[in-house]
């Protein structure tokens, strides 16, 4: 026997058929795919409002053919369709194709199973303050380097030499084979070479990425730190024994994880997972083993919040790390609130919603500037392409500026340094990988552009175009192609 109903939830009416033997656990499985509504937050206007997960045989709660009303908040900002249609570098005229080309960001050659640099160089150039403080690294300024760390500052001096070559743009794409041999001197297990072929082995984004945070952080210190160092209270509590608990402050770590199991559909749940977890060890106060509950929580964000999705992991049938491929939905703004200890919380949900009162008067100006339909470049002047996209460009660094400027006069005045003013974070940058392990496949990056919120790059070693913003949608993962490993995050409003 099956049962058909509909539910109702924010205006929207969604069909729903289950069997018999469907349990309330599983109905709220299905309705959170189809809502986006956690099933934490799901509340019915039914008899006893369908609280216990375990519970089957609904067909006695609810009538064959009847509308349920859903009440409960979606996961906000989840990845939509753009409300503007697309213009294309096609549509254009001849001068304007050149110019938007020569405006386009460049890429790096792959040099033989190099993506994987090559993805990650550009995630960490689209963070503008690191950037800057790569740019600006002068050997010379450093009095005394310790033998072991020269290393480690010839490294981020060819990491120098390519942020600048992509700065400048005086070639169509930079071949970086000098940081290459630097990078497999530091870390030996990037020179490793498969031994049928002798060709270098493929590697891991992420091993990259955690080993140049190691070498950022040799050469800058708190400077670079500071920024991208999450601080975390630890609760171990065990299960059997409430008397014996710890807490803990000083544990830190450069990213947050998204553990991904087999009901993880959405990046807030496998961060949450991750930040609690049950394990066993053995009991100060009574000398036995015991399983303790592990809870962590967030006392300091960071200005920029790097989130790994935990896709590989060893099978030892293949003897390699294979991919989880499981569909895993990331916003474009990112709220982490439900993670910080209850007393950071207040502060950053204070700030959060003065930041969003500015955010709505930015889309209303917006909007405001739209209906109008001035163009600002129509002042009877005759401009070349290229003077065109100068000024449009200064016209929107000016905007960005001006809001920038107003969402500052809202951040506290007691904030950390390289702390994030609220809990909210904006999505700037994802490193993806195809294939179906980590040996394999291709790691590439999407990085949204500075001068535009609504335009993204796509870097494919050194083949760069200009996608469709809801084209990260995709980026979800659910099967072999692109899935995102790992995600940049900027704080709202810096």
């Amino acid at each position: 026997m099956s049962l058909e109903f509909n539910i109702k939830h924010a205006g929207k009416t969604y069909s729903i058929k289950i069997t018999d033997d469907t349990t309330v656990g599983q109905l709220k499985e299905q309705i959170e795919q189809l809502t986006s509504v956690p099933i934490e937050r799901q509340k019915y206007m039914v008899k006893t409002g369908l609280t216990d997960p375990n519970v089957s045989n609904l067909s006695s709660l609810i009538k064959n053919g009847s509308t349920v009303m859903l009440l409960g908040t979606s996961d906000a900002n989840l990845i939509s369709k753009p409300k503007e249609r697309s213009h294309f570098i096609e549509d254009l005229s001849p001068d304007q194709q050149l110019q938007k080309i020569n405006d386009l960001p460049i890429g790096f050659k792959n040099m033989g199973n190099t993506c994987y640099l090559n993805a990650t160089l550009q995630g960490l150039y689209s963070l503008h303050q690191l950037r800057e403080l790569i740019l600006s690294y002068n050997q010379s300024t450093f009095t005394s380097i310790n033998p072991q760390d020269e290393i480690h500052h010839k490294l981020v001096q060819e990491i120098k030499r390519c942020f600048e070559g992509l700065k400048n743009k005086k070639f169509q794409s930079i071949m970086p084979l000098v940081l290459l041999n630097i990078l497999r001197k530091t870390y030996p297990q990037f020179a490793e070479r498969d031994p049928q072929s002798g060709f270098f082995k493929q590697q891991d984004a992420e091993e990259l990425f955690t080993q140049l945070f190691h070498s950022l952080t040799v050469v800058f210190g708190d400077k670079f730190s500071e920024d991208f160092r999450i601080k975390f209270r630890t609760t171990i509590k065990d299960k059997h024994n409430e008397n014996d608990i710890t807490i803990r402050e000083d544990e830190d770590d450069f990213k947050l994880q998204c553990h991904i199991s087999g009901s993880t559909n959405f990046l807030r749940n496998g961060l949450i997972d991750s930040l609690n977890e049950i394990i066993e060890k053995r009991s100060e106060i009574t000398g036995n083993n015991s399983d303790f509950l592990v809870k962590k929580e967030i006392i300091k964000l960071p200005k920029f919040l790097t989130v790994q999705f935990v896709r590989f992991f060893w099978k030892r049938s293949s003897g390699k790390k294979s991919k989880i491929l499981r569909k895993v939905t990331f916003p474009f703004q990112l709220d982490v609130s439900e993670l910080l200890t209850s007393e950071y919380q207040q502060e950053k949900i204070k700030v959060r919603e003065e930041l969003r009162k500015i955010e709505k008067e930015k889309e209303e100006a917006e909007r405001e500037s739209k209906k109008r339909k001035v163009d600002p470049l129509s002042n009877g002047v005759v401009m070349t392409p290229k003077e065109e996209m100068e000024t449009e460009k200064a016209l929107q660094e000016s905007k960005k500026q001006y809001w920038l400027d107003e969402f500052k006069k809202h951040f506290p005045n007691n904030l950390q340094k390289g702390e994030n003013p609220s809990c909210v974070y904006d999505l700037v940058g994802v490193i993806t990988h195809q294939g179906a392990n980590s040996e394999s496949g291709h790691y590439q990056a999407f990085i949204r552009a500075d001068h535009d919120d609504n335009i993204w790059y796509k870097f494919n070693d050194d083949k760069v175009s200009i996608i469709e913003k809801d084209k990260i949608e995709s980026l979800a993962g659910g099967g072999e192609s692109d899935s995102a490993l790992i995600l940049l995050y900027k704080g709202f409003g810096l």
